[in-house]
């Protein structure tokens, strides 16, 4: 069936027209929801052009993973609402999400990493001080019931790369 007119040259060029995805996030789709508002320090996939930028405290050359970089950011699994950019209220889940990054710029998403996930701030319990994980990208959450200021650092053992987030709860 042939076309013409308006109708016809309407259609045309919105099979010319490329469509978005439903979200831009691709971390995000992979992890879950998280909060998009607070993304400090890291990027998913580096600067816009052929140059991968990399986070952090960069890892090893010649690491056996791989490991260049680690990218991080606030983990909101239940979509707590910011107060203001950065401090969430009381009593939310929250944490840090990371990927880990090769110098070339393309993931490493295995199990080749020997990560400590720090969490550092007031009155944080003993057991929630220190998790460790061999997934070189993954998430990591807390539930936070007091407020304060708090940082999260991931750091990968085997290629001495790390990055932190820091956040506020109020």
């Amino acid at each position: 069936m042939k076309r013409t007119g308006i109708a016809g040259l309407l259609a045309a060029a919105a099979m010319l027209i490329p469509i978005a995805p439903a979200t831009a996030d691709p971390i995000g789709d992979l992890f879950g929801s998280a909060s998009g508002s607070l993304d400090s320090g890291s990027s998913a996939f580096g600067s816009s052009g052929d140059k991968v930028t990399h986070y952090g405290k960069l890892g090893r050359a010649g690491a056996r993973n791989g490991v260049k970089s680690i990218n991080v950011w606030v983990y909101n699994p239940k979509g707590a609402r910011e107060t203001t950019p950065g401090t969430f209220p009381k009593n939310s889940r929250l944490g840090v999400r990371w990927n880990s990054i090769i110098d070339a710029g393309p993931i490493v998403d295995g199990n080749e990493c020997r990560m400590e996930v720090r969490l550092a701030g007031p009155k944080v319990p003993k057991e929630a001080a220190l998790y460790k994980t061999q997934d070189c990208t993954a998430v990591k959450s807390y539930f936070f019931k007091g407020g304060g200021n708090f940082t999260i650092r991931v750091t990968d053992l085997v290629s001495g790369a790390s990055n932190s987030i820091a956040f506020s709860v109020e």
